[in-house]
């Protein structure tokens, strides 16, 4: 299919080389018709594998310009292309030189000669570079001097001065042909002679020669076509380099995981521990190990500050005595919710954590009361504060060795700025080389680094004892029976559990509990860290809490 599109455009190109001002078009009507009379060439084979070839046209009814062609890119499998170079082009008519002008098209190469007139004989002399080809037994000329022109060429006469050769061949016809020329045979005293009576316009005539190891050397000039395939070739070189590359990268991120990822705790071993304890006079104290608070434990389990970490906070503070929840009346049945966070005056005396301190701050500012509808953006603002707050907090206490924000920050940055390089590897490699697989290697290992980076930093020895103790603490919200709590402490105790339910499960059930303590139809207050409208009962406390966290979290965390 290739040859033929190639017959098609050296058609295309003579018809197009003899319009304007066509050879052989003359002002006389019925005049006869432009031909080549003959076409005789003489091809001397170097042994570097330079042809040297000298040409006579002998033209007639020719007029203007006559430009003829050579194919000069072959086009092998394997996405390779054989290319032949046209060198040291000369013509001459009569003696004199004759303007020439020669450009490359695609696969073929034409000249065209300028003020070409009646009769005339043009001769040609010019070097071809690149139609030497290396063959299993030797070596093979491959050339075809007499290509797509557009005028019937009576007689051809090819013959070749060469060393020992040992085969010949010679077709002539369409470009892709296997119909033999009129003569090709090997001389006792010439070489190789080449014959072709009557070839019609645009037909071809091409010959091979070939040539035992040793006498011709091949001169082949080699180029690669841009494919998909040979951009990302599988050659032995390109696929180890890039399973070498893809071997190392796997290598490098699973030592670096097993460094810097890989926790060295046991998050599944539970360490007996328990919110609740035994205090004086057979009263129920509330005593969380390690005075563990439900933002550091959010923290802790998944290395990140989510929404409901902060939430938990607030309403963890408030249970504490250190804010109060004011569920504001409501306008209508279909008006939104809100609430007022008051600071309270007289807040117990115990130290908070800097990320605590932080957070009632950012939420209060110089305020001693706020509406969660105005939270607004100085809380979004300082909510940054708020995140390193507890994240160094989080260090301090010794469960990381570094801040886990900045490390998986670190990471991603590094691992996308692999990818991209190996993105742009692999579009630099395909168009310029065979090595795109090498590009497609680097950039799976910048990916690697993407997922690797999530899982840093390591929690640190520190933290196995905490997390054992976090696992206790969530069987206990999940599986404890809530009423074995003291009657006169259960509505305290159930408060002070569900912050850290809202972060490990099983705050449904506390919230029953609470509600559990009305044992009346008459409207309640609620409790001393939230107060219901009028009208309100406690059998609305899930629904205030449910929409109480959907609201904080949109003032908090709402871009």
């Amino acid at each position: 299919m290739r040859l033929r599109l190639l017959g098609l455009t050296l058609c295309a190109l003579g018809l197009s080389a003899l319009t304007g001002v066509p050879a052989g078009a003359t002002d006389t009507h019925g005049a006869a018709d432009p031909v080549v009379t003959n076409f005789d060439s003489q091809i001397r084979v170097e042994r570097d594998g330079l042809l040297r070839v000298s040409e006579t046209w002998k033209l007639s009814n020719v007029t203007g310009t006559f430009t003829r062609f050579v194919v000069t890119r072959y086009h092998l499998p394997d996405d390779i292309d054989h290319v032949q170079e046209l060198q040291d082009l000369k013509v001459t008519a009569g003696g004199q030189d004759k303007q020439t002008e020669i450009s490359t098209n695609g696969d073929v190469t034409s000249v065209a000669v300028a003020d070409v007139s009646g009769a005339t004989q043009l001769d040609f002399t010019y070097t071809v570079k690149g139609a030497v080809a290396k063959t299993l037994n030797g070596t093979e000329v491959r050339f075809a001097p007499l290509t797509g022109i557009n005028l019937t060429v009576q007689q051809a006469n090819i013959v070749f001065s060469t060393p020992e050769v040992t085969h010949v061949s010679c077709f002539a016809g369409a470009i892709d042909s296997n119909t033999p020329c009129t003569l090709a045979q090997l001389g006792e005293t010439a070489g190789p002679t080449f014959q072709q009576q009557g070839l019609p316009p645009g037909n071809t005539v091409r010959m091979t020669v070939g040539f035992p190891e040793g006498e011709i050397a091949a001169n082949s000039i080699v180029e690669y076509r841009k494919t998909l395939k040979r951009a990302f070739s599988t050659d032995t070189a390109q696929l180890l380099t890039a399973l070498g590359v893809l071997l190392l990268g796997a290598i490098a991120l699973l030592l670096l995981y097993r460094v810097r990822g890989r926790d060295r705790v046991d998050p599944r071993r539970v360490v007996p521990a328990s919110l609740f304890s035994l205090g004086a006079d057979t009263r129920i104290d509330f005593t969380p190990p390690s005075d563990l608070r439900p933002g550091e434990v959010g923290t802790l389990i998944d290395e990140r500050i989510d929404p409901v970490d902060v939430t938990a906070t607030i309403i963890d503070l408030a249970v504490r005595g250190h804010l109060t929840i004011i569920e504001q009346e409501h306008d209508s049945e279909y008006a939104r919710p809100d609430w007022e966070l008051r600071r309270v005056a007289n807040a117990p005396s115990e130290e908070l954590q800097r990320y605590e301190n932080v957070l009632i701050r950012a939420i209060f500012g110089d305020s001693d009361s706020v509406l969660v509808s105005e939270l607004g953006r100085q809380v979004r603002a300082n909510l940054g504060q708020v995140q390193d707050a507890l994240y160094d907090g989080v260090v301090k206490r010794g469960w990381f060795t570094e801040r886990p924000d900045r490390t998986r920050s670190l990471w991603a940055t590094i691992g996308i700025a692999v990818t991209v390089l190996g993105v742009v590897l692999t579009v630099v490699l395909a168009l310029l080389s065979t090595w795109g697989l090498l590009g497609l290697a680097i950039t799976a290992v910048g990916v690697g680094l993407i997922v690797v980076g999530r899982y840093m930093p390591a929690k640190a020895p520190a933290a196995g004892r905490v997390l054992g103790q976090v696992a206790a603490i969530r069987g206990e919200l999940l599986e404890m029976d809530v009423s074995e709590l003291p009657s006169d402490q259960h509505a305290e105790l159930c408060s002070r559990a569900l912050p850290y339910a809202v972060v490990l499960g099983g705050s449904e059930r506390w919230i029953d509990a609470l509600v559990a303590t009305d044992d009346d139809v008459d409207e309640d207050e609620g409790f001393p860290w939230y107060r219901g409208p009028r009208g309100w009962h406690l059998q609305y406390l899930p629904d205030s809490l449910r929409n109480l966290t959907t609201n904080l979290t949109g003032a908090l965390f709402a871009r």
